[in-house]
């Protein structure tokens, strides 16, 4: 496999038929294609052809068992042009160090039109009626089919193509709900699918569509058993593999009623024998295998395989492999090193094990660089192929480690702590132990650590401290703690023609012994290891070999040469997890996970806001706010022009100036609230206080006066610092409190009897569209509305006040200016979805489980923080981050993330310090921003290291 790291021609058999541009990639990169599709149905003629191939592209014909691999002793990998591989056997390729890549994404399209196409047949039994009309019979009655629409579909398997058969159907009005056993509850709902139990699927579908791998547990899945458990008249749909129906059965239910028709491209023997009776069937549309078959996707594949291929080929990233751990994680330059310790760790330790037998091997990662669960995998692979290729004859490389470690049944366990020992002074560690056969609490540990510059080290071994560089060659000892040992072999050495090119000793404290370590420039043959074990007050002498050999796994390609060398990982430091949306904006905010613009009710599009039923819709969102928001019922609700702006200022000039006014805030939008008050409202005269603080903290709230009104903002949208709670406001007051929340409603528990103005817009927490505000009132800023008249025109759009009454209609639904009943409609689609997830303790949960993952990250991490700096004012919504760099590399930071689409608009706001503004509202799904982490380390790397480049020149 080594051999083919360098850009050099590889030999690439192609035994399907596959479109012209996989060959035309492959040449392109300087490789040698074969083309020769015959193969597929000569095994003995494909046995000879794959001896001198270093990789095999191939689609479904071919079957790449493993006596094809036994006769390919070059193979590297074998490439699979669309998305099964079940005509691999995965499992030998893999222990034999073979990868196998797919390209899952090539066929999704064509194979989800497919299906559709299926569901529409089955509806209205297309393909029969064709058939009869071209047979001179004229039908109608006998081919009545059923619609769609208000129908429910089932999709079995929730992945590309099962996302996309349901976003087609939900265009024709379906409702969809989805079982997959991997997917995420709030994943599958992000694709606008409903996740429910299996039988609760089978029970409730009119339509029921397959999207699942043929595995042991899905065969015949589709059996007599779920087909009882199905509607009367359910129609079945296979456009996945052959053998996931039962087709016995399915006939069986055909014939009896209970299936009302079936579209089926896969069967479980392909082609079908003559006069097949399920292929026969009336109610049955059946398509010979086509899910691929477009123009389209067989370029998209052909392409897909050919460059993937290449770029392993010639030491590039690693896209689409289906048998090797995700390295992505450990791609970081500072995480290469720690790779290439595991592996060496697990060498020495392999070969220090003298007559001993190993029961279990342990791992401890420490340091907040370390502990990440996503680095477990790469360092367990690790840990294992640098042991086995110590003990075993087998070839051992990253892809078949796991699996030759199973067939010896040696596993290692990995713990992870971000806490450090603070006697080895080193922030990052790592420990790979040793438990040993039939000796009593016999543990080998060997603890090493990474300096600056990449350089490894082993720090301590079975509690002797040491200094090591974990070299090609090496021979340890332990000897007498007296003078002269070492001198004795420094000579045999030395009498050997070994130069030493490095010693270490330690010595413990419990122990009247020493460890010794000594590098040597060429291996230390057995017999002089004989001669030091025969130096007086010298035992366990032991040389120890780290073999250099590159795993393509380990490799990495410079721009001008291709630099090969063990512990270095292949491709760029990107990570290769992306969000499933990139939408971290802090207004507008974030659809709702699943939100399908065509899924709105559009019967109110083009009537009046005043007709009936659109006052209608508009009281609808005003009492399901209420309900959700847990409003008090004698407070007022109404749906006001201007978004959060207009309804904070509607209050204000309508309220202000009946007495004196405490004006707290500590960032922009608090601030103009202030301006306003002086420079506009001109309420200087009536008495106006100011209360500020920097970004980050907050003002002394204690301050507000329980005979003034108030002004302040629960949570600050540029600075990300929130009130707490509402202590400051006095329960007692003769004053009005008027609370801007657009960035706290539906993510905060807001104490409705300390606030008499409240405010907010609907394109914050709900992700609802902009130009919409709505207005909070208590009964005293009722009272107050009705008994103070401001000494200042209003403008139509401020008036809540008719004859000295407020005018309630404007808080029944009757909007004092035009609504968009569209905005209506997604606002109340939002307020659906935000009943569904538990009501505002739901919202709370997930705005407060995004901070959560924020948290962790920043806690792991020195170059990035809060800008808020009490832990009790930080907002979950609104979250600022300060980072360890200027303005300039900040503005490229947050460029960087906009240009690969991992997280659009979170630079900080223009007047705050400059940083990072991340929302964290219930909209935004946890796995995202879980996602989001580590390119923020990327883009880190990449600033940091442009600006060392720079300082350098």
């Amino acid at each position: 496999v080594a051999e083919h790291l360098n850009p050099r021609l590889a030999t690439v058999l192609c035994t399907d038929p596959i479109d012209q541009v996989c060959v035309d990639v492959f040449t392109s990169r300087g490789h040698e294609v074969l083309q020769r599709p015959e193969l597929a149905k000569n095994k003995e003629a494909l046995l000879s052809a794959v001896s001198t191939a270093h990789a095999l592209v191939v689609r479904s014909g071919t079957k790449v068992t493993a006596d094809v691999l036994d006769a390919a002793p070059q193979l590297s990998m074998v490439g699979r042009a669309g998305t099964g591989v079940d005509n691999i056997d995965v499992a030998a390729a893999t222990a034999r160090g073979v990868l196998v890549v797919n390209t899952p994404g090539g066929n999704t399209v064509s194979t989800a039109e497919l299906a559709f196409s299926h569901i529409l047949a089955a509806a209205r039994k297309i393909p029969q009626a064709v058939a009869s009309l071209k047979a001179g019979r004229w039908d109608r009655k006998k081919y009545t089919g059923t619609e769609l629409s208000g129908k429910v579909l089932g999709v079995v398997g929730v992945g590309r193509i099962g996302t996309e058969v349901a976003r087609r159907c939900k265009a024709m009005g379906m409702v969809v709900v989805g079982y997959d056993p991997i997917m995420t509850e709030s994943a599958c709902r992000a694709s606008g699918i409903e996740p429910v139990p299996l039988e609760e699927l089978f029970r409730r579908s009119d339509f029921i569509t397959l999207h699942t791998p043929i595995t042991p547990e899905t065969r015949h899945l589709i059996n007599r058993d779920t087909l009882a458990q199905c509607k009367d008249g359910v129609r079945i749909v296979n456009c996945a593999r052959g053998g996931i129906v039962d087709e016995e059965a399915l006939l069986e239910a055909l014939e009896s009623g209970k299936v009302a028709g079936a579209g089926l491209d896969v069967l479980e023997s392909e082609p079908p024998e003559a006069g097949y009776a399920l292929v026969a069937h009336p109610n049955v549309v059946v398509t010979p295998h086509l899910g691929a078959s477009t123009k389209d996707a067989q370029v998209r594949v052909a392409r897909a395989v050919a460059e993937q291929m290449c770029d392993i080929l010639d030491g590039g990233t690693m896209v689409g492999v289906v048998n090797a751990p995700d390295v992505s994680y450990a791609r970081a330059k500072s995480l290469e090193p720690y790779v290439m310790l595991a592996e060496r760790m697990g060498a020495i330790q392999a070969q220090l094990l003298g007559p001993a037998q190993v029961r279990r091997v342990g791992v401890t990662l420490r340091g907040k660089d370390l502990a990440r669960p996503e680095l477990v995998d790469t360092v367990k692979t690790a840990v294992l192929r640098g042991t086995l290729q110590a003990i075993t004859a087998t070839d051992v490389n990253f892809v078949n480690a796991r699996a030759v470690a199973a067939e010896k049944g040696l596993s290692v366990s990995v713990n992870t702590s971000e806490s450090t020992e603070l006697e080895s002074g080193y922030s990052n560690s790592m420990s790979v132990t040793f438990e040993l056969h039939g000796l009593l609490n016999a543990n080998r540990v060997i603890t090493g650590t990474v300096h600056g510059g990449g350089e490894l080290r082993i720090t301590s071994m079975d509690g002797f401290e040491l200094d090591l560089p974990p070299a090609p060659h090496m021979v340890f000892f332990n000897n007498e703690d007296r003078p002269g040992v070492l001198r004795e072999v420094a000579a045999v050495l030395s009498e050997s023609g070994l130069n030493i090119a490095h010693f270490s000793s330690g010595r413990r404290a419990d122990a009247h012994a020493a460890m010794g370590a000594v590098v040597t420039d060429e291996p230390v043959p057995a017999e002089v290891v004989d001669r030091l074990a025969a130096v007086s007050g010298l035992s366990n002498a032991a040389a120890v070999t780290l073999r250099e050999d590159v795993d393509p796994m380990l490799n990495v390609r410079s721009s001008s040469e291709t630099v090969n060398r063990q512990g270095v990982l292949f491709g760029s430091s990107k990570p290769s997890a992306r969000p499933r949306s990139p939408e971290f904006s802090s207004g507008p905010c974030k659809k709702r996970p699943g939100y399908d613009l065509a899924a709105l009710p559009t019967a109110c599009l083009g009537r009046s806001h005043r007709s009936k039923l659109g006052k209608a819709r508009l009281k609808r969102a005003i009492e399901d706010t209420r309900r959700i928001l847990r409003v008090p019922d004698d407070y007022l609700i109404g749906i006001v022009p201007a978004s959060d702006t207009g309804a904070y200022e509607m209050a204000m000039w309508s309220m202000l100036g009946e007495r004196p006014v405490d004006a707290f805030y500590w960032e922009s939008f608090g601030k103009g609230w202030f301006g306003d008050a002086k420079s506009h409202l001109k309420l200087e005269s009536t008495g106006l206080r100011e209360f500020s603080a920097d970004y980050g903290h907050l003002p002394d709230m204690s301050q507000a006066s329980p005979d003034h009104d108030v002004l302040f903002t629960w949570n600050g949208t540029t600075s990300g610092v929130r009130v707490p709670d509402a202590s400051f406001i006095s329960p007692d007051r003769t004053g009005l409190a008027f609370n801007d929340a657009t960035s706290a409603a539906f993510a905060m528990d807001i104490e409705w009897d300390k606030v008499d103005v409240t405010t907010y817009s609907w394109q914050k927490v709900l992700g609802g569209e902009g130009a919409h505000g709505v207005l909070i009132l208590s009964p005293r800023a009722v009272e107050r509305l009705e008994t103070f008249t401001p000494d200042r025109a209003l403008p139509k759009i401020f008036r809540m006040v008719k004859k000295g009454k407020v005018d309630r209609s404007i808080f029944e639904g009757s909007t004092i200016n035009t609504p968009s009943m569209l905005c209506v409609e997604d606002y109340i689609d939002a307020l659906d979805w935000a009943e569904r997830e538990g009501g505002l303790k739901g919202l709370m949960k997930r705005s407060q489980d995004n901070l959560e993952v924020v948290r962790g990250f920043v806690e792991r991490n020195d170059w990035i923080n809060f800008l808020a700096q009490d832990p009790a004012t930080l907002s979950s919504t609104s979250i600022c981050l300060t980072l360890d760099l200027n303005a300039a590399q900040i503005k490229k930071f947050v460029g960087l993330l906009e240009s690969e689409g991992v997280a659009y608009d979170i630079g900080a706001y223009r007047d705050a310090p400059p940083g990072l503004r991340i929302w964290g509202g219930a909209t935004v799904e946890k796995e995202d921003l879980q996602a989001l982490m580590p390119w923020l380390s990327w883009a880190y790397d990449v600033c940091a290291e442009d600006s060392r480049v720079e300082k350098a020149a």
